[in-house]
């Protein structure tokens, strides 16, 4: 990949966002620019395939002028002379004629291919813009809680109309975050031995064990995180991304057959992922593919034929079960994709409430072998067992009452004990810049919290009816303003035990 002779542009990195506003709207233009990603491979989808054939046609027919023009002017050549062409009256306006239609259709060719070499740029240029924007949004542990909780808490209500569409289009988003995330765990814990990771991170790194995953800053320096955003961590996001593009191509819309959210068969869903698999790893080679670019020498050509290529390479290796040499990736892969599937569900019947069930099966997957052990631990680890953006109910030693609270932030010392941000006190609407962490004895989701709360079992029964989590979507922006929340001073604060019974 001659990576010795790269350079790379840091200037970016001191313009990724660090206040909560400056986020939210770094998130905002993130979701515009992912929809056009869509938009483009909904275009290249329905236009391709005419395209690709118009080209062969055009070249077929070029072919066939330039081989008649050949023959004629070898025969003059020879002869001195035109030949006599049968059903031609004359053998020079017929040349001309020939001329004339290679140079109209080589002007289609020559057009068309530049248009399609111009949406190709243009797509590229899309998706790669829209990764660079999504990785500074992975900068540090608290904006990386950001970025992911405004993706869950923005999700619409379990009974409204939209609800599948939109998860729809941003599962692949909150994948892709948590893809790069569980990487960074992985390399700095146990490493990859997949050959393009090890060559390209080969020296990239002064600390091994730095990590850009910090709570509050990055650690590693600008030259070394624009090195490994580039060769390691734009690659990643981007095949994360376009992981199930395939599903807008016209081939799974007949499998969906008007609905995309029905239950499908075995057969139909056994064939509609074999099928966007297909149609992404298309888009990628050909619709994303190395971007062309002009060279002033035959060897830098080479080179970045080469260097493009060994990138591309790796991307589609996300998509390639059967090459032994990828199980990492896969087995990297698909852990925050179940994941995704409780938090950004597309199922038409939902029940927020199963959230709560993703951190159980995960760890059940990984002791069945469904799911990889040692990553699943380190992810489990990230998330924690109450999802973020997830509500929870605690006692509050400190008012005495059971209070509300979201969880706010990744990555918890203890899985059973979020952080979250408390939301009320003594049940009215209350909100600082601090973050609180609830541990199982006043987290009234365990039933030991709930006998040691003071509290009757027919007080819960009638307040909470069986449910000891709430929805936090439900009062997010109406009565909790996403700027405030996110808000956060770099205090958090252990609520205490709550004291013993008497008696």
């Amino acid at each position: 990949m001659n990576k010795n002779k790269k350079t790379y542009q840091t200037a970016r990195l001191s313009a990724i966002p660090n206040m909560a506003s400056a986020v939210s709207k770094k998130i905002s233009l993130f979701q515009q620019q992912h929809r056009k990603v869509v938009e483009d491979a909904t275009l290249f989808f329905s236009t391709y395939p005419d395209e690709i054939n118009q080209l062969k046609k055009l070249k077929k027919k070029l072919n066939a002028y330039e081989h008649q023009i050949d023959i004629i002017v070898k025969y003059k050549k020879e002869h001195g002379h035109l030949p006599a062409i049968a059903g031609q009256k004359s053998s020079e306006k017929y040349l001309d004629q020939l001329y004339r239609y290679e140079q109209h259709d080589k002007k289609q060719f020559q057009t068309l291919r530049q248009n399609m070499i111009a949406q190709q740029t243009k797509r590229y240029e899309n998706i790669d813009h829209l990764t660079d924007n999504m990785l500074d949004l992975l900068n540090n542990q608290r904006i990386f809680s950001q970025f992911l909780g405004t993706i869950v808490l923005s999700t619409p209500l379990p009974d409204e109309k939209i609800r599948c569409v939109r998860n729809e289009k941003f599962k692949p988003i909150y994948i892709a975050g948590l893809m790069v995330a569980l990487f960074e765990e992985i390399r700095i814990t146990h490493g990859f031995k997949n050959r393009y990771l090890t060559q390209a991170m080969e020296d990239m790194f002064t600390d091994p064990t730095a990590s850009f995953m910090d709570i509050e800053q990055n650690n590693l320096s600008n030259e070394e995180m624009a090195a490994y955003r580039e060769e390691v961590l734009k690659p990643i996001a981007k095949a994360a991304l376009l992981l199930w593009i395939g599903s807008y191509s016209p081939e799974v819309e007949e499998i969906f057959a008007g609905d995309r959210y029905r239950l499908l068969t075995p057969d139909e869903r056994s064939l509609l992922v074999s099928t966007i698999k297909e149609k992404s790893m298309m888009y990628l080679k050909s619709g994303i593919g190395i971007p062309p670019k002009r060279f002033n020498t035959h060897q830098e050509k080479i080179d970045y034929t080469e260097y493009e290529k060994a990138k591309l390479d790796f991307m589609l290796s996300f998509f390639n079960e059967e090459d032994p040499s990828n199980v990492e990736l896969q087995r990297l892969m698909k852990i925050p994709v179940v994941y995704s599937s409780f938090m950004v569900s597309t199922k038409p019947d939902f029940d927020y409430r199963r959230i709560y069930d993703a951190y159980d099966t995960i760890k059940k997957s990984a002791v069945d072998g469904e799911l990889d052990s040692q990553y699943s631990k380190l992810f489990l680890a990230m998330v924690g067992r109450f999802p973020l953006g997830s509500g929870v109910y605690f006692l509050n030693p400190e008012t005495g009452s059971i209070e509300q609270a979201i969880v706010s932030s990744l990555y918890p010392d203890n899985p059973h004990s979020p952080i979250c941000k408390q939301i009320t006190r003594r049940q009215l609407k209350s909100m600082t810049q601090q973050e609180i962490i609830i541990p199982p004895a006043n987290n009234i989701f365990f039933e030991t919290a709930r006998q040691l709360s003071g509290y009757d079992d027919e007080y819960f029964k009638l307040k909470y009816q069986g449910s000891f989590v709430w929805n936090a979507n439900e009062v997010w922006e109406v009565q909790i303003p996403a700027l405030d929340f996110w808000k956060k001073d770099g205090t958090r604060k252990v609520c205490t035990a709550p004291p013993p019974i008497d008696d």
